[in-house]
């Protein structure tokens, strides 16, 4: 098990607003089609520095969910 870099543990899960730090590396995103999700974005992130992957959602509406590290 490898331990998050003090960027990563520094990002507060689901507190919207929260920009990505210099590591954070944009991976991509995606368009869920899970039921109730549809219309969302979630762009995937991964840290160069330590490897951890976060997650951030942005709702149908445009409004940002925040971060939350991936399964």
């Amino acid at each position: 098990m490898s331990v998050m870099c003090p960027a990563c543990q520094a990002i507060a899960p689901g507190l919207p607003g929260v920009a990505p730090h210099a590591g954070l590396g944009h991976q991509g995103f995606i368009h869920p089609t899970q039921k109730g999700r549809e219309g969302c974005r979630e762009d995937h992130f991964r840290c160069l520095e330590c490897g951890a992957k976060w997650l951030r959602e942005t709702d149908k509406w445009g409004t940002d969910l925040g971060f939350k590290l991936a399964p």
